[in-house]
């Protein structure tokens, strides 16, 4: 009995010690889970609530007439976006760029064929548009390709965030503070929510707060959208709004009619430091461009000023084209040849698939060789 007894006790003991032990590597091994659980969790966002930039910018909202309590509320749940910090921060330099890479983004088979299909279901509204303002249809139509994929693409941000994110906290080490800007597009896109009454955390863009199928800032919107379909409401998620916003704002920023773009040069053995120097500013006529030595391939009206533009190809030989006033216009949208350059290129492309599949002989009027003053 005694002996049973001690047995039996020692029993207990052991398979309590052996509990015990299981237990605590049971506990050390959810509590090692439950730390990589937290790990994973990501940080709740940071938003402008409390923040006394905010509080003062929603106040002077209602100077513009806008409620300031609406905007305050907004901006509490806007967040501020680390990524579009980071993309405003000075990139590296020293590279050359590349101007058949840069075309080939956007002049491929995919983006020509969604140009196609709109410029043939949107020809009414690309015509109108044409022959109100002058700016042919197939440079709407590259403007709209380039930006966003004839609406495919028009971005992912919130607006309000990244606009908020510009507004206050700008990258210091960028080298300029550009926060006054977006302070201010950011009072501009509120303006246009509370006059459509929009939502404005509903309304997605660019990481630089561009909206719509153009990517027009805020500002933009007000001093050149157009209600195109006349409905009511300036939409440039609509592509009709888009077609007219767009043509409208070249036309106010000069677009000239039936100016050709660009034409080509010869710069073999040309002086090129003096012709480059004005960058794409139209500055020479034809007569200084043949003083030092470049030769355009094509008849320059005589009255007209051109700029040389120079396209880089990486490590390979530079293009060159003779930009007019047009193609200067079309750096105002977006301030870079190569751009404006992507523009032309993927509308005379798509131009010239319409009209070859309609079995018309009539291609595009971008790179013809003929030229009609804004007066014939």
């Amino acid at each position: 009995m005694t002996y049973r007894y001690i047995k039996s006790g020692m029993f207990q003991v052991l398979s309590m010690a052996l509990l015990a032990v299981l237990i605590s590597g049971a506990s050390k091994d959810v509590f090692a889970q439950g730390k990589r659980q937290l790990a994973k969790t990501p940080p709740e966002p940071e938003t402008y609530a409390g923040r006394i930039e905010a509080e003062m910018f929603a106040a002077d909202m209602a100077n513009r007439g806008v409620d300031s309590n609406w905007v305050e509320q907004t901006l509490t749940e806007a967040q501020k976006l680390e990524p579009v910090i980071n993309a405003f921060k000075p990139k590296p330099g020293g590279r050359r760029k590349n101007w058949e890479a840069y075309r080939d983004r956007f002049v491929e088979p995919g983006r020509t064929e969604a140009g196609r299909e709109f410029m043939q279901e949107y020809a009414e509204p690309l015509n109108r548009a044409s022959s109100w303002f002058g700016v042919p249809p197939e440079v709407i139509v590259g403007i709209l390709g380039v930006e966003t994929i004839y609406g495919r693409n028009t971005g992912s941000y919130r607006v309000v965030d990244s606009l908020a994110t510009l507004a206050f906290d700008y990258p210091k080490e960028n080298g300029k503070d550009r926060s006054g800007y977006f302070r201010e597009q950011l009072a501009e896109f509120f303006e246009w929510c509370a006059k459509e009454r929009c939502q404005p955390l509903s309304i997605t863009g660019s990481y630089a707060g561009a909206m719509g199928m153009p990517q027009f800032m805020p500002g933009n919107i007000h001093q050149y959208g157009m209600d195109f379909d006349q409905d009511g409401h300036i939409d440039l998620y609509n592509p009709v709004d888009a077609i007219g916003s767009v043509a409208r704002f070249l036309a106010l920023h000069g677009w000239v009619r039936r100016l050709i773009p660009v034409y080509e040069v010869d710069v073999d053995g040309a002086n090129l430091d003096p012709l480059l120097e004005p960058d794409i500013l139209p500055t020479f006529t034809s007569i200084e461009l043949i003083s030092h030595g470049a030769k355009p391939l094509e008849y320059l009206p005589p009255w007209e000023k051109y700029a040389l533009v120079e396209l880089q190809n990486g490590d390979d030989e530079s293009d060159y084209v003779l930009g007019t006033r047009n193609f200067y216009v079309l750096t105002r949208y977006n301030r870079s040849s190569y751009y404006a350059m992507a523009v032309l290129e993927l509308g005379r492309q798509v131009a010239d698939e319409v009209a070859t599949e309609a079995g018309s002989n009539t291609k595009s009027a971008i790179k013809s060789t003929g030229y009609q003053s804004a007066a014939n």
